[in-house]
């Protein structure tokens, strides 16, 4: 979501400090704070728009009226989520004294575990992709499956860190969310799918630009080149792929992953770490959830892990009498 020219100075200042973050979480942001700035300015002294009018009390009432509009606790916890990133900001560069959204309590969201493909999901996910016989797709859906990287971290690949032959794999996922680095050695399947892709395709229609940097290259990648732009695959390209793949399915199958992301490939890899006995720090580890200094972020890791009603349903049905 690109700045507007009616965005107030401050949100455009705000805006052009998001480079790092996912577009789909800078889109988030900017949605809620212009919301925000329209909420505020149907309010006495609530225009023109400036971070010190963000008191508690606005922030709180801003909550309340999403809260009367029916929004989802959840809806409405991003939200403060959202302006609590802004205050942050406002605060560091000394236009606003303090935040006010610490005092605020924050909606209750209940937890629900992140889907689980089902086994015939996996089936026809693997089926679909064996069929396009695309060496692109098949290391992609593998790095996303196999080892559990974000489409971000996917779409972001370098070349360089990656260390691939036909035994072993590892690569080092560079600057992944959050600033984070970390090297993964490569399930088999994973690194046997990238090794055909990046040695075994070189002058296929879906083989990579060999001038690039990057594992997985746009189609546009010389033009972005030429314009000093990263020229990998973005995330909306690979959103694509996942979408065109769907196409190819039958009624039935297309019905069983209609509604399944290509996030997905991530939490189930998540439930199937954790089903194949690894500990939640290893999970924690391998996947990513690290805090600044290193250490596993558990609580982020036990969401993703959370047994789904199917698995408890599994469990039902064995409880001894």
């Amino acid at each position: 979501m690109p700045v507007r020219e009616s965005d107030p100075p401050a949100l455009v200042a705000f805006e052009a400090t998001l480079a790092y973050r996912d577009p789909k979480t800078v889109t988030a942001y900017l949605s809620t704070l212009r919301d925000l700035v329209t909420w505020l300015a149907d309010h006495p002294g609530g225009t023109p728009f400036h971070p010190h009018l963000l008191t508690a009390t606005a922030v709180q009432g801003y909550l309340y009226s999403l809260a009367a509009a029916g929004r989802a606790p959840r809806t409405r916890s991003r939200a403060l989520t959202a302006i609590h990133r802004f205050c942050a900001w406002a605060v560091e560069t000394g236009v606003l004294p303090r935040d006010p959204t610490p005092r605020l309590a924050r909606p209750t969201v209940i937890a629900l575990a992140p889907q689980e493909l089902t086994p015939d999901q996996r089936f026809v996910r693997k089926t679909l992709v064996e069929r396009a016989d695309s060496a692109r797709l098949s290391a992609v859906f593998a790095l996303g499956y196999w080892a559990g990287l974000r489409i971000g971290e996917i779409a972001a690949l370098q070349l360089a860190p990656c260390t691939i032959n036909a035994r072993a794999g590892s690569l080092t996922v560079v600057e992944g969310k959050g600033g984070k680095t970390r090297t993964l050695d490569l399930p088999n399947p994973a690194r046997s799918a990238l090794h055909t892709y990046l040695y075994d395709n070189v002058g296929a229609g879906d083989s990579r630009d060999p001038a690039s940097r990057y594992v997985f290259t746009s189609q546009r990648a010389a033009w972005l080149r030429a314009h000093d732009r990263p020229d990998h695959l973005s995330t909306r390209g690979l959103d694509h792929l996942w979408r065109a793949l769907r196409q190819t399915a039958t009624h039935a199958q297309w019905t069983l992953l209609a509604d399944v992301p290509l996030h997905t490939l991530r939490h189930d890899w998540a439930h199937r770490a954790r089903a194949a006995g690894w500990s939640l720090e290893e999970i924690a580890v391998y996947a990513g959830h690290q805090t600044r200094d290193g250490a596993p972020a558990i609580a982020t890791t036990a969401r993703y892990t959370l047994p789904s009603r199917e698995q408890l349903k599994r469990r039902v049905a064995t409880l001894p009498g």
